[in-house]
């Protein structure tokens, strides 16, 4: 990612006489993020068995299967399997279940609920900054060495950009030590013994659940900004986003930690790739995902924003300190261009590299 920005920066200058250049640059940006998305996809199709399996594998702490029964009535379920079937009978009419109610109830269930990497004794939650305002060894935490028993351990943002490392917390409250990496596996993914679910494995494991449901879902992305949630279609003609702090992202623009550029849709199927950056701008009454209650001065202010990320070409501006946006910006690409090349570039993965213009 660093090289591929350093890149970026190097080749693009003010020169109006490149503009061929600026192009380049612009589609091997959607190309790029829409095959790491396809890549995500493809790491994380796991059989019927395996995601069964991975369902089944974990007793839950009877804490927390004293907090399912108290939400979603008794008996309580003691593995996740059995509430998953607990939802279903909660989504069904007729003998049938509604599959968007279902969808719901597991978005909102903790099951796939966010959770802070955390000591795994006594749950002191290890500050995830970026940029950090304490090192790792102050707050306890060092990589280690893999043991080789890992399942598919890999790469991902905590703290910043990682490698696929294993990380040992020594507890600052209570001295116990706890292990943890990142996982796209099912069965990690589930663990419901304080083990950390970030953003990212959020959105993994939801990828992972819809699969198995045979439910809609597509990624979004935001450029220049290091997050990723979902949206998912229960029939009808608009996807819908349950999460109140993605359908809000505009919000999080108030946050004063960096914008973000635009927000793309991403599936396999080409068809449900977007650039949907003019939704998450855009109230519900209007036709838009944010809630009617961003006013209209509020939400020129975000656009305002965006604007000035986008024409800043060190990056300093957004969240992420990339340049995607400005890349973009200087290609002068519009929504529908955008859409049109991230769409091809699903077409095109899996037969030409996303640096194969």
């Amino acid at each position: 990612d660093k090289l591929y920005q350093e890149y970026n920066c190097r080749h693009i200058t003010d020169d109006g006489s490149r503009d061929d250049c600026h192009l380049i640059l612009a589609k091997a940006c959607i190309r790029r993020i829409a095959h790491r998305c396809l890549d995500k996809y493809a790491r994380l199709q796991s059989s019927k068995e395996v995601v069964e399996d991975a369902l089944q594998f974990y007793t839950l702490p009877m804490e927390l299967q004293e907090q399912l029964a108290s939400k979603y009535g008794t008996p309580p379920p003691t593995t996740w399997y059995e509430s998953l079937d607990q939802l279903k009978s909660l989504s069904t009419t007729e003998d049938a279940y509604d599959q968007g109610k279902l969808w719901r109830l597991i978005l909102d269930h903790p099951m796939t609920s966010y959770v802070p990497v955390q000591c795994q004794s006594c749950g002191h939650v290890v500050p995830d900054q970026y940029p950090t305002q304490q090192t790792d060894a102050e707050v306890g935490l060092r990589e280690i060495a893999p043991t080789g028993d890992e399942l598919e351990l890999r790469a991902g943002w905590f703290r910043g950009p990682r490698q696929a490392v294993v990380f040992e917390l020594t507890c600052k409250g209570c001295n116990a030590v706890s292990k943890w990496y990142r996982s796209g596996h099912p069965q990690i993914l589930l663990n419901p013994n304080k083990w950390g679910r970030l953003c990212g494995d959020q959105e993994d494991l939801r990828l992972t659940l819809a699969e198995y449901l045979n439910t809609p879902v597509r990624l979004a992305v935001p450029l220049d900004w290091d997050h990723v949630w979902s949206e998912y279609s229960s029939g009808s003609s608009t996807w819908q986003v349950q999460d109140d702090s993605a359908r809000n992202f505009c919000c999080r623009l108030d946050e004063g930690i960096g914008s973000w550029t635009r927000v793309w849709a991403i599936h396999s199927n080409p068809e449900w790739c977007k650039d949907v950056t003019r939704d998450y701008l855009t109230i519900q009454q209007n036709g838009g995902r944010a809630d009617n209650n961003v006013d209209y001065n509020r939400m020129k202010r975000y656009e305002t924003i965006i604007k000035d990320a986008r024409m800043d070409k060190s990056g300093n501006l957004t969240q992420a300190k990339t340049v995607n946006g400005y890349v973009l910006l200087r290609a002068n690409l519009s929504h529908s261009s955008i859409t049109e090349e991230l769409q091809r570039a699903v077409r095109d993965f899996g037969t030409k590299k996303w640096w194969e213009l």
